[in-house]
């Protein structure tokens, strides 16, 4: 279970949720059931209410109660109901056999996850040290732990533990941004960013100019990141990640007027609610509210799901600060009911109830 961050640095009045990305291991086998399956596909683009129909429909079928638990449990971290999703996963494991398959493994990375966001960190922990004790090249797990460690005060052994993924995965340049937004994230960013700066120093032939210029961007070294990400553009690379990557070089550059061009660009052979998104926040931090709120309005009206948490919250703020407390409150009604588990919405619709 890879982590893998959104970029965002952009400072702005309207504000950014990161996706922290629970992304979906790779030991699903024929054993899940076709309603497991679409459930499973509903959220990781977001949509709950969709994945419970498909859960609740997978249960009248008699799908495999291992996998369908399972999903259960994924579901319920992705609302941040994280005791239902322990009771899930420690069902799903009831209900496997004696002998540990690769779906055990991958519950109990998930499991892991639920005690560390729980904060039972030494549970946690314990999860991590079995599954390394039977995988001991198992790099997510080395990360895990890790991060679980950082919460433990043992930064030198969670350091060890992160030399380890990257001794393990050289190639996983990705990786070191990971371990770099884990320590940054825990109030070590000088010490994350060796991680990205030996990444640097390696002058690994096979490292790209994207690679280059996403180590820059996380140290940031913008005018460095900016040149590099030009140059893999020039080159021929213009996927979703490094057009956010770029943007928000030219915007923390000062130059936001350029970086609208770049998501304008972009979005004009592109569909993308991440940009669209990215593009209101570069909108609203010029005070530019209008145009901001067409922007996320525009991303929400895409048929996909992703991305439309963040904006219909950015909608929201939008809503507010052009003035109009009535439709970011009734909108705020209906995103608190959607999600009620997020926090800063509950905040923003107390906020406007007093309005």
């Amino acid at each position: 279970m890879k982590r893998r961050v959104i970029p965002s640095t952009n400072k702005c009045l309207v504000l950014f949720i990161l996706l922290c990305g629970l992304m979906f291991c790779c030991a699903c086998s024929s054993g899940e059931g076709a309603k497991t399956k679409e459930g499973l596909k509903a959220v990781e683009s977001g949509d709950y209410v969709t994945a419970q129909t498909c859960f609740a429909q997978a249960l009248q079928d008699g799908e495999d109660p291992v996998y369908l638990n399972r999903a259960l449990g994924i579901c319920s971290m992705g609302q941040n109901r994280y005791e239902d999703a322990e009771s899930y996963f420690k069902e799903a494991l009831a209900s496997d056999g004696s002998i540990p398959g690769s779906v055990d493994y991958d519950i109990n990375f998930y499991l892991g996850v639920c005690y560390y966001k729980l904060e039972r960190y030494e549970e946690a922990k314990e999860r991590f040290d079995a599954i390394l004790e039977l995988k001991s090249k198992n790099v997510d797990a080395y990360v895990e732990r890790g991060t679980v460690l950082l919460a433990l005060n043992q930064e030198t052994e969670a350091c060890g533990d992160f030399d380890r993924a990257v001794e393990l995965a050289p190639k996983d340049y990705g990786l070191a941004i990971d371990i770099y937004c884990i320590l940054r994230d825990a109030g070590k960013e000088s010490k994350g960013a060796e991680y990205l700066q030996a990444a640097i120093d390696s002058q690994d032939k096979r490292m790209t100019d994207y690679d280059k210029g996403r180590f820059y961007f996380y140290l940031g070294d913008f005018s460095n990141a900016r040149d590099y990400l030009e140059k893999a553009k020039g080159s021929g690379s213009s996927g979703e990640e490094l057009i956010l990557l770029l943007g928000q070089c030219y915007e923390n550059l000062n130059d936001r007027t350029y970086a609208l061009t770049v998501y304008q660009s972009y979005l004009a052979t592109s569909q993308s609610k991440a940009v669209y998104n990215q593009m209101g926040m570069c909108y609203a931090a010029a005070g530019d509210y209008e145009s901001a709120l067409t922007a996320f309005q525009t991303g929400l009206s895409l048929s996909d799901v992703s991305f439309t948490r963040e904006l219909r919250f950015n909608e929201i703020i939008t809503y507010e600060k052009l003035g109009d407390a009535v439709k970011a409150k009734e909108l705020c009604e209906s995103y608190v009911a959607d999600y009620p588990s997020d926090e800063a919405g509950a905040r923003e619709y107390r906020f406007l109830k007093t309005r």
